[in-house]
């Protein structure tokens, strides 16, 4: 009793921060996602005053909503997309900033792709939203060039892949780093040993490389999956859901329920979703594992 009194006193601070580090998750985390969800079995007008529960009507109504249904499938378009290009762009880029001719230069490079991730969200979408406007600089550009100017925010063909384009200049900076950082844990003499085999670039990438960078895949597509999935500002800052509901996604979808006054049916879709992000998030948490573990 004496040691284990002895080992508390020792390690006191440390339990201190995990204690107010608990305390924190659960007021500022823990606790609004169970109100929310509390909220969802309730009649819309009442949750805030005298809350009256109606079970799964919520559900019901929004899993009959066309509506909903057009913005989950317009999320899950935007997700494959932004996934895919996020990681494919940030794996091109991890590969050039390693080479070791760049040198010092490297830390600028580095810097300018990080940079956009620590720029605020409403500040990015605002500027990117002057850039792409009807009278913006992109437009002024090209009838400099002689072309004609494109709505780009108001035609369903290009307003989807404008917001494709700010997230990703938003996100693959930090996708980045988490392939440079597993970059830089391969052992270089694996790469000697197997040009001593005689084998060409191509062999050494896709049987050394490739399999060193697995763990920084997994992790940036799980990562990159919750994020896009969940995808809210920039709908609400550029396009406002449109043109004709083309960027109408989910989070932003769930929003216009609230501005209605649909509490409850806005925080149905908010559960919906949060509950459709963490499963498919463990089923590739899982897979990745097995994956790992052959």
């Amino acid at each position: 009793m004496r040691k284990k009194g002895n080992e508390i006193r020792k390690f006191w601070s440390l339990y201190v921060f995990i204690g107010i580090f608990g305390i924190l998750s659960f007021v500022f985390g823990l606790y609004p996602v169970l109100k929310s969800i509390a909220l969802s079995f309730n009649e819309s007008s009442t949750v805030f005053t005298n809350p009256e529960f109606v079970g799964l009507k919520n559900y019901r109504e929004i899993l009959r909503d066309s509506y909903f249904w057009d913005s989950f499938k317009v999320t899950i378009f935007f997700t494959f997309v932004s996934v895919v290009l996020n990681l494919a762009v940030a794996l091109i880029l991890a590969q050039l900033l390693s080479y070791k001719g760049l040198g010092r230069s490297a830390l600028i490079f580095k810097l300018c792709i990080f940079l956009p991730f620590i720029v605020p969200d409403v500040v990015g979408a605002l500027v990117w939203k002057q850039f792409f406007n009807t009278n913006g600089a992109l437009n002024q550009l090209l009838t400099l060039a002689g072309a004609q100017p494109v709505s780009w925010l108001n035609q369903r063909s290009t307003a989807i892949g404008v917001l494709v384009f700010v997230e990703l200049w938003k996100h693959v900076g930090l996708y980045t780093i988490i392939f440079l950082t597993n970059y830089q844990l391969i052992d270089t003499t694996m790469y000697e040993a197997a040009g001593i085999d005689g084998a060409n670039a191509w062999q050494r990438y896709r049987y050394i490389t490739l399999p060193a960078l697995r763990p920084a895949f997994i992790l940036n597509a799980v990562y990159a999956f919750i994020q896009f999935m969940k995808t809210y500002s920039v709908s609400r800052l550029i396009t406002f859901g449109g043109p004709n509901y083309a960027t109408n996604f989910v989070s932003y979808y769930a929003y216009t329920k609230y501005e209605k006054m649909d509490f409850g049916g806005a925080t149905a879709i908010a559960t919906v979703l949060f509950a459709f992000i963490i499963v498919l998030t463990l089923i590739s948490m899982k897979l990745g594992g097995d994956e790992n573990e052959k």
